[in-house]
């Protein structure tokens, strides 16, 4: 008998070793795949850590920044009241001085007098409120609670829109710099209620939970329009979120469920209160 494979038994070996080369290849290319994809894994990881400390980076910034800006409004409130106040001041005594001077005869100066009196007057009042606006110092005198109280009756009686403000913090105790950035945003969303919403309403809420504060700005205008809530064009918006964001805190804007706009803000207690007194119910 011939020792020679019959033709098949060679065909057999060959497939088979076809099917290993395959096999092996199949393999080597799943490993290269798999290999391929952990890199872009961990590279799309490492981008993702690198723009998020990015974020946080520009966040801390944007917090400096805001904590720069007060500052500097606090030294130019203060220059404004120390120096041009007492200046104009001194002027409206002066002017009160000659009045008391003049002859009755002298009535053409005597007008004059009155004029630039009532002249000095208006300016002591707009420095007052400029100042006011570049450093609320009323948050010191009043703290948060009566500051916002005011606010509302403020923007009512200058823009006609009924503004009202309801709380459970009466008694509270606020972080200076963190009421400071609650003022500035409701100050902000006000702004935006007279200029934006033609609204006839708007409610100012300030409440305490378990998870933490909660500050609401409602009115029943005409709504937001979506892109605007993102835009850089926006920056009073930017201005209200990193406000927001500098405390720990969350900010969202959307069209209220019945009408018009609702601006919300949520801090963490830890970060705003100082104490653990509860307030008590109080509303305006």
């Amino acid at each position: 008998m011939s020792n020679q494979k019959p033709p098949y038994r060679d065909l057999e070996t060959k497939m088979q070793e076809a099917k290993e080369l395959i096999h092996v290849l199949r393999t080597q290319q799943v490993d290269a795949i798999v290999g391929q994809r952990h890199i872009m894994l961990v590279r799309l990881q490492q981008a993702e850590e690198t723009l998020r400390s990015s974020r946080n980076q520009l966040r801390a910034f944007a917090a400096h920044l805001l904590s720069v800006r007060e500052n500097e409004r606090a030294v130019i409130a203060r220059e404004l009241h120390d120096e041009f106040g007492r200046a104009l001041t001194s002027l409206q005594l002066g002017l009160s001085w000659i009045s008391r001077k003049l002859t009755p005869g002298q009535q053409p100066l005597q007008e004059k007098i009155r004029s630039l009196s009532a002249t000095t007057t208006s300016l002591i009042r707009s420095l007052k409120n400029i100042a006011s606006g570049l450093r609320p110092g009323v948050l010191d005198e009043l703290g948060l609670v009566k500051t916002l109280k005011s606010e509302a009756r403020e923007f009512e009686g200058h823009t006609g829109i009924q503004c009202r403000f309801k709380t459970n913090t009466a008694k509270a105790r606020f972080d200076r710099s963190a009421a400071v950035a609650i003022f500035r945003i409701v100050q902000a969303a006000l702004t935006n209620v007279a200029r934006h919403a033609e609204a006839s309403r708007a409610v100012i809420a300030l409440m305490k939970r378990k998870d933490g504060l909660i500050l609401t700005v409602t009115d029943n205008g005409k709504g937001i329009n979506r892109k605007l809530i993102y835009s850089h064009a926006s920056l009073g918006i930017t201005g209200m979120r990193e406000r927001a964001l500098a405390l720990g805190g969350t900010f969202a804007l959307a069209d209220s469920r019945s009408k018009g706009t609702m601006l919300t803000v949520r801090i963490p207690l830890s970060r705003i209160i100082v104490g653990r007194n509860e307030g008590g119910a109080n509303q305006t």
